[in-house]
């Protein structure tokens, strides 16, 4: 079933009041119930608890997700439950964070070099990229590293973490690629990509320099 044309209807055709809003939200998984065409959601966000039904899904208690509300209403007569639930949400864009052990896909660089062994004609280094973030804040630059962790699929993106050896005092610096391509462990990429600096996507994930819509390439 399809669950557009469902909130579509229930706006329609429900007795109660309903708002549509656009709104997008974040919240952790309590409870989760499958039933009829739908799943439902128990989620809580802050000191709110309150119910997300969308479209059959398979996620873990305590994900934390993050979804547009498409319908929402102070309460709905669940058939398919056989009760009445409060406080209810409708979407069809749900995204949530990945639980992959990341053990396997791990190869971070722990010795500290003065020039990058990757850069070539074009692109700057990650020491470069991070102390001219702000210069560089809307641009697109391209840095060549290697590929030390990915994480796929998490808000709706693949997450690839780049090192070259490069960084600021002691620390050896690493900036993530967002992207839905996704390359693998220890290659050495071209990343091109538009620069977003302070940039927070929400659940704990916020970077002083991230790049967007990153392709790679050799």
């Amino acid at each position: 079933m399809n669950i557009k044309k469902t909130v579509t209807a229930l706006a329609c055709m429900a007795s109660v009041a309903l708002a549509q809003t656009g709104a997008i939200h974040e919240a952790q998984i309590k409870h989760v119930v499958h039933a009829g065409s739908y799943t439902y959601l128990g989620v809580k966000s802050g000191e709110r608890e309150y119910w997300v039904v969308t479209s059959p899904v398979n996620l873990p208690v305590e994900t934390w997700i993050r979804f547009k509300e498409e319908v929402a209403t102070p309460y709905y007569e669940s058939k398919a439950l056989g009760q009445r639930l409060e406080d209810v949400v409708f979407t069809s864009s749900l995204e949530y964070r990945s639980h992959l052990d990341e053990r396997q896909h791990l190869a971070f660089i722990t010795e500290k070099v003065a020039v990058s062994p990757y850069q070539a004609k074009g692109t700057v280094s990650i020491q470069e990229a991070q102390e001219g973030r702000k210069g560089f804040a809307g641009k697109t630059i391209e840095i060549r590293a290697k590929v030390v962790k990915v994480s796929q699929n998490i808000l709706g993106r693949n997450w690839v973490h780049l090192q070259d050896g490069t960084g600021s005092g002691e620390e050896i610096g690493r900036i993530v690629a967002t992207s839905s391509a996704l390359p693998k462990v220890g290659e050495i990429v071209r990343a091109k990509g538009k620069v977003s600096v302070d940039k927070d996507f929400g659940s704990g994930y916020v970077y002083a320099i991230v790049l967007e819509e990153t392709v790679f390439g050799q």
